[in-house]
């Protein structure tokens, strides 16, 4: 029978894999309560029941903890947040920018470029936003940014 899974890179899955196992230690150290693991491993793609389980499993794990020093937790931390902003990437590019939604980033982008150049105003950039379909409100929003930038 055929794998119905959802397909995955060998980086994604070697960078998911690592990140599983530091949410493991950071349960295992208590770092972490059993609600923030599983919340964590659904973030990350898990199903409710899944991440349960695997939560579940880590429970009855024995507790092994080892002396650790500052600079190893803040190494394993820095690891940690590197893994997971690879995957939130990941998976935002996979849920937000399918082929339409990468239409509207451009022209975005192009007319926020226009905009620093000084080749539109504030108020043609926002029409030209609620033409190609934006919101008048959040047109205006996204051009106050611009400024900010």
């Amino acid at each position: 029978m055929p794998d119905k899974g959802k397909i995955m890179s060998q980086t994604y899955y070697e960078k998911q894999s690592q990140l599983i196992k530091l949410y493991k230690e950071s349960f295992l150290r208590k770092e972490m309560d059993v609600n923030e693991a599983i919340k964590s491993l659904r973030v990350i793609g898990f199903s409710e029941i899944v991440a349960a389980n695997k939560v579940r499993e880590w429970v009855v794990l024995p507790d092994e903890n080892k002396p650790e020093t500052a600079r190893a937790v803040k190494q394993r931390f820095i690891r940690q947040v590197s893994l997971e902003k690879y995957v939130f990437n990941i998976i935002f590019d996979k849920k937000c920018f399918n082929e339409s939604n990468k239409k509207y980033f451009n022209e975005q982008k192009l007319l926020k470029s226009k905009y620093f150049r000084k080749e539109l105003s504030k108020d043609d950039c926002v029409i030209q936003l609620i033409q190609s379909g934006y919101n008048k409100d959040f047109a205006e929003i996204i051009v106050e940014k611009w400024g900010g930038a």
